[in-house]
């Protein structure tokens, strides 16, 4: 780059331009002087131009003589590099000044020729004088139209002093006729505002008393439905403590002959096993029985005997066991010797009800049977009442069956072997003060609206004579109220129903929890 400049500045091997003219000094002065006063016309045009466009700054276009200015002066230092060319050969600068001159030009003509348009429409002088004299005979019709409005006003302004004094006559009347009705207005605002007083005082009066009434109307409709409530309650709980005497009482009488039956299958599978081997024996002994040993022999048929007697006395022993468990599990679910709180394992309580709903949870006509997943753990016995506990798993679990059941109707048989119908209970530990208890099913999803008011007594979603609605508040009383616990009811589409217990363990983190609240 600096070499460029170098040579754009540089004389180089070039020759002074003085010797085309063989230095003779006429010839050269005379190119001298000739470029010489050329360029100082060329430089004092664009002065003139500049002083003539400060002058007219309302003259159009002012921007073409700009570019004049700037052309000539481009043309004028062409002339001085011609001078300076006669002893200095620096042509590449004197080239590059023409060049810059011959773009300022080019240009300049052809904005010249894109403004001859504008140019040719600018108004002659005669049609300016046409417009000059339009305008002056606009004037003279304007001055004669604001003399004529001159005179139209001053007779206005007689006409209105005119009217006005017959105004000022009216007006006096008015203002007596205005006192009058000023005094009327009075004596009848007086008598508004002592209606509107009034009609206030009533209005309050209304008001309160209305708030009165709606007070103790709702107060009425709380008493009566917690009375509802309270009486649904006490028949709920008389028609499940009368059951729970029932079915102790029947599990007492079962229990002491199924426990001489249970006792006595021993024994007798022992005497049974003796006299086996000691037929065996005898028949060791005597290969050759008596003819009418034989005859009996052949019609008993002492083979299929021998094997199946013990058999039977297997299954008498396994159905007695299961006989003392149902009665195990009845007893443990009544429960009515205990309403006080005491210590219970809640996975008995858990059990015992679902041998009671066993029935229920068995395959029927059309429909699977109801599979059962327990995942319990390691839990310590809790402080609680066991009875109405479990009556809580009854109404949780009779809830989730018959969610399961009106799922299973409305499809196939097909459809239910696929979807096989599931109630899953697990047990957990939260901490050494909290049980946790989840009960869950893949039967429909119960919608957020429904959830709301499920625990609510009287609320039921099932057919008129299928349910009452107290089951599951009575259930939530129960582990809220009776326990100061918790039961939440979750549901999602395609995930079932869950309910979630939280019980805690002892009556010290529930007194304490009661304080607090």
């Amino acid at each position: 780059m600096q070499e460029m400049w170098k040579t754009f500045f540089s004389s180089g091997s070039f020759i002074p331009h003085g010797h085309c003219y063989l230095w003779q000094t006429p010839l050269v002065w005379l190119h001298v002087a000739s470029d010489s006063i050329i360029a100082l016309a060329y430089f004092s045009i664009p002065i003139t131009l500049i002083y003539f466009i400060s002058k007219r700054e309302d003259l159009p276009f002012d921007w073409i003589f700009a570019m004049f200015g700037g052309f000539i002066v481009a043309c004028g230092i062409t002339h001085i590099f011609e001078v300076w060319t006669l002893w200095h050969p620096t042509y590449w600068l004197s080239g590059t000044m023409k060049a810059i001159t011959a773009v300022i030009s080019f240009a300049t003509a052809i904005l010249l020729v894109d403004l001859i348009p504008q140019a040719l429409a600018l108004a002659s002088p005669a049609q300016l004088e046409f417009a000059n004299r339009l305008l002056e005979a606009e004037i003279v019709d304007r001055q004669l139209a604001e003399v004529a409005l001159q005179k139209a006003k001053e007779e206005l302004e007689i006409r209105v002093e005119e009217r006005t004094a017959e105004l000022k006559s009216q007006t006096q009347h008015l203002e007596f006729a205005n006192r009058l009705l000023a005094s009327e207005i009075v004596d009848r605002q007086l008598a508004e505002a002592a209606l509107q007083k009034a009609k206030e005082e009533l209005e309050n009066r209304v008001e309160e008393r209305t708030a009165e009434l709606k007070s103790q109307t709702q107060q009425l409709e709380q008493a009566l439905s917690e009375l509802k409530q309270a009486q649904s309650q006490l028949i709920h709980s008389e028609k499940m403590s009368s059951l729970g005497q029932l079915v102790a009482g029947v599990a007492h009488e079962i229990n002491n002959p199924i426990n001489f039956i249970y006792g006595n299958v021993t024994y007798v599978r022992e005497y049974t096993e003796t006299l086996l081997d000691l037929l065996n024996i005898y028949q060791e002994q005597y290969p050759n029985p008596l003819p009418q040993v034989k005859e009996k022999l052949k019609s008993v048929d002492l083979d299929f005997l021998i094997s199946d007697l013990p058999e039977i006395l297997l299954s008498l022993k396994n159905g007695a066991e299961r006989i003392l468990g149902i009665v195990k599990s009845l007893r443990i679910f009544a429960r009515h010797d205990e309403a006080e709180r005491k210590l219970a394992n809640i996975h008995e309580g858990i059990d015992s009800t679902l041998m009671i709903l066993q029935s229920r949870l068995n395959a029927q006509p059309g429909l699977s049977s109801i599979q059962v997943i327990k995942e319990y753990g390691t839990l310590p016995k809790i402080e609680c009442y066991p009875g109405q506990l479990n009556q809580a798993f009854m109404n949780i679990l009779a809830n989730a069956i018959d969610a399961l059941e009106e799922d299973s109707h409305s499809e196939s048989i097909a459809a239910n072997e696929a979807n096989p119908r599931l109630i899953k209970i697990s047990t957990k530990l939260l901490d050494s003060e909290m049980v946790e208890i989840r009960i869950s099913n893949n039967g429909p999803e119960i919608t957020e609206s429904v959830i709301k008011h499920l625990f609510n007594p009287f609320f039921t979603t099932k057919p008129v004579g299928k349910g009452m609605g107290l089951g599951l508040s009575i259930g939530y009383q129960i582990i809220t109220v009776r326990h100061l616990g918790e039961l939440q009811c979750i549901s999602a589409p395609g995930k079932g129903t869950e309910f979630i217990i939280k019980i805690p363990m002892t009556l010290e983190y529930t007194l304490k929890n009661a304080q607090k609240t």
